[in-house]
């Protein structure tokens, strides 16, 4: 495996078996943490932005962490997740990213880019941003970062995607939770509910197309798409109908 140090590292075989074996979620967290840091990365976050086959209770940014405090802290209070590229990458990536490559084909603000760059003064280096995406709507994700300068050009990026969606599968093996049937709610699709986010956050049809670098006329087509799946015929309302139904968070 290119770039990959073997010295006290938990194999992929190793990590199915210890993440089966886990009993709650903090000892499974363990085992992620134990098995990345042999490759590097010694900062993890484990983030539900949304699965309806899981409890409230089991959905946050940040469900499971060890990041700088102090950075978490300047985080929540500054509502930054609805500004992080790479938060808002599980929802519009289909696989495990860089987070440098992430930026460079990416039309970051200058906000972005300012956060980026703190993230990394708080400690939070060599990033790679996992999303993980399944059934109903469902978007969670792991990111893994090193505290000192790192480069991770050469990581194997497929092993560390591979190790995060098995974890994710153990987790809700603990706790996922059997719907009704007549429970399940319309899925949106990704952009959607990118569109969705930002009009919840109190942006403009012209601020979210300045946003996401997109006409105002396919932000409008999003919305008449969203209010048909939602059964809705105005913002407020798909807004709340998403919210209650765990689609975008508030």
């Amino acid at each position: 495996m290119i770039g990959l140090t073997r010295t006290d590292t938990i194999t992929f075989e190793e990590f199915i078996v210890r993440s089966s074996e886990a009993r709650d979620a903090e000892s499974l967290f363990g085992v992620l943490s134990k098995t990345v840091a042999g490759y590097g990365f010694d900062r993890v976050i484990f983030t539900v932005q949304r699965d309806l086959d899981l409890p409230a209770d089991k959905q946050t940014h940040g469900v499971f962490h060890n990041y700088p405090e102090d950075w978490q802290k300047y985080y929540g209070e500054k509502s930054l997740w609805r500004l992080d590229p790479v938060y808002r990458a599980a929802a519009t990536e289909d696989w495990a990213f860089r987070w440098t490559d992430l930026e460079k084909r990416s039309r970051y603000s200058a906000g972005q880019v300012k956060l980026m760059r703190l993230s990394e003064e708080a400690g939070l280096n060599g990033g790679i941003g996992v999303p993980i995406k399944g059934p109903r709507a469902q978007i969670a994700g792991v990111a893994v970062a090193s505290s000192g300068a790192r480069d991770a050009s050469h990581i194997d990026i497929d092993l560390i995607n591979a190790v995060c969606n098995q974890f994710y599968a153990a987790y809700k093996r603990l706790y996922a939770i059997k719907a009704p049937e007549t429970d399940a709610a319309p899925l949106l699709s990704p952009k959607e509910t990118e569109v969705l986010t930002w009009v919840a956050a109190g942006k403009t049809d012209e601020d979210v197309a300045t946003i996401l670098g997109i006409s105002r006329n396919t932000v409008d087509a999003h919305m008449r798409h969203v209010f048909q799946k939602l059964g809705v015929n105005n913002r407020v309302a798909a807004v709340v109908k998403a919210i209650m139904n765990g689609m975008i968070q508030p």
